[in-house]
């Protein structure tokens, strides 16, 4: 197996994370559509309207950081960078690779752990309004790179918001 994900490590704006990470959801792009019953017809159709659903990180620290609790935030000009750096490894040949996923969102939610008597708990964060993304493997290159601010998405195969695109619509990016 080729790429096998083996460990990770965050860093939520400079702070790195790894005493205290529990676990970590990547964001999944998804795209977006909308729901077409043509006139007379028996099936609805979704149509892909070549756009991409909001991004959202999840992940779950053990223990009350004030650092990263104190990140929430409420407007878009507080954004803040987080970056998860993983070790995939190839099984067949042995051979380590560095993955790099770096995005900029607003802490919006933090769920604490029920308290129940003694053990560690901790919090869940969501980070959403995510606006910059970026997903590389060393060795290999860019898995996905999206940029809100220039209505650009490369990667798994597709470009959405090209250059063309932009072009046409006369974004400046």
């Amino acid at each position: 197996m080729e790429f096998v994900r083996k460990a990770g490590n965050m860093y939520a704006e400079g702070i790195n994370l790894w005493l205290s990470l529990a676990s970590y959801k990547l964001p999944q792009p998804k795209v977006k559509t909308e729901a077409h019953l043509p006139g007379g017809g028996i099936m609805e159709l979704d149509v892909p309207i070549g756009a991409i659903e909001p991004l959202e990180l999840q992940f779950s620290l053990k223990g009350v950081p004030p650092s990263v609790l104190g990140q929430f935030g409420m407007s878009l000009g507080e954004r803040k960078l987080y970056t998860i750096y993983e070790l995939i490894q190839d099984e067949l040949t042995g051979a380590k690779r560095e993955r790099t996923i770096s995005m900029r969102g607003l802490f919006q939610e933090a769920d604490p752990d029920e308290m129940k008597g003694r053990g560690v708990h901790g919090y869940g964060y969501k980070i959403k309004s995510i606006t910059d993304y970026e997903d590389v493997i060393e060795g290999y290159g860019i898995l996905a790179r999206f940029n809100f601010g220039t209505n650009f998405w490369q990667g798994y195969g597709s470009n959405i918001g090209s250059a063309t695109d932009n072009r046409i619509l006369r974004i400046a990016g």
